[in-house]
């Protein structure tokens, strides 16, 4: 049982859960609590496919995780970085990295007669794969590798997600996928100017270190700029696309809308009365500001949460979801609410 545990939280919870944190099915959840609305199939087999799905979409982030640390274990030994794979043979690392493309496998049977599900899943995989192995070795391609790891770790599993719950539906395929594209360059940029001078060191040419800091921050800029718009854009496409959503004649999707324009709002006021010194990084470790909720709290917590309330609201199999939600999320924490954004504006505003 012990050297299950250690297994486990090494190659399944390696960097403090990275694979549930930054899985871009969990971190963009609210697309599959839409679609489930949307589609009005309200059932216990829902629930069970929804739970299958995100156990597959974590075993596939786990193999294009550890696949990356195979291809970065000599690289990551000269930035004296944490790797996996740092105490381990490169035949143990590969047979490691096969078992999670097994487990992935296995649960994937489940979807497998879903048209394009396959198709976009093996994209997902093979570009996963090239993105980190020699001799393809796609991050150190500079603009392409940046473009590369966004499509195969943010967007292609929002595709697979859309076929392995038939929503075929081209204009919810194309707002939610250029939101999570700007969503994930956010988050790729990021990393990368964060290791901007350990990669600019040992000549990794990656997309930063090839543009430079200066214009690399400026699409930074741009890229978080673009992804408050287009959430507003998927918020709308949600109210429009969900008007039997009421109670008393009135929209139940409208509250949610509201409280994004006011965020929204408020983040512009900050940014045209700042300081010049303030940043506008939502990266930053430890902020808990409107930056901060704007970019994450609100799309992979407030926003799904609401939503799952609607779902509840139509039929009562999805209380295993909200359970789920609320322990992945830590929402039983009175430490964590304490120091979330949302109270700590109501605090604020109410004593004033």
């Amino acid at each position: 049982m012990k050297q299950l545990i250690y297994f486990i939280n090494k190659y399944l919870g390696w960097r403090n859960w990275s694979v549930i944190l930054y899985n871009s099915v969990i971190e963009n959840i609210f697309i599959l609590f839409y679609i489930a609305l949307r589609q009005e199939v309200y059932s216990i087999r829902l629930t069970v496919d929804c739970f299958i799905f995100l156990l597959f979409s974590c075993f596939c982030t786990s193999y294009g995780y550890l696949v990356n640390d195979l291809g970065d274990k000599e690289l990551d030994k000269l930035h004296a970085k944490d790797n996996t794979f740092k105490d381990d043979s490169v035949t143990k690392a590969s047979l490691i990295v096969l078992f999670f493309l097994l487990l992935s496998v296995i649960l994937g049977l489940r979807f497998i007669k879903n048209p394009l599900f396959f198709p976009f899943w093996l994209c997902w995989l093979g570009i996963s794969t090239a993105y980190s192995i020699r001799p393809f070795r796609l991050k150190e391609r500079r603009k392409v590798g940046l473009i590369v790891v966004v499509i195969a770790q943010r967007v292609l599993p929002l595709l697979v997600l859309y076929t392995a719950f038939n929503h075929y539906v081209w204009v919810d395929w194309i707002v939610f996928a250029v939101y999570v594209f700007f969503r994930g360059l956010s988050s790729d940029l990021n990393h990368q100017l964060e290791d901007y001078h350990h990669d600019f060191i040992t000549e990794t040419s990656t997309y930063v270190v090839n543009a430079g800091l200066q214009r690399a921050q400026k699409l930074f800029r741009l890229s978080l700029e673009s992804e408050k718009v287009l959430l507003f854009l998927c918020l709308l496409l949600i109210y429009h696309e969900l008007p039997r959503i009421e109670y008393y004649g009135m929209s139940l999707v409208l509250p949610i809308l509201v409280l994004y324009l006011f965020l929204y709002v408020l983040s512009w006021i900050k940014i045209k009365s700042r300081d010049l010194e303030i940043s506008v990084n939502p990266f930053l470790p430890g902020r808990r500001d409107v930056f901060q909720f704007i970019h994450h709290g609100f799309p992979s917590v407030a926003l799904p949460f609401y939503l799952i309330l609607l779902l509840l609201l139509q039929h009562w199999s999805f209380v295993p979801i909200l359970l789920a939600f609320i322990f992945l999320k830590r929402m039983y924490s009175l430490k964590y609410l304490k120091n979330s954004y949302p109270l700590k504006l109501l605090i604020r505003v109410s004593t004033r």
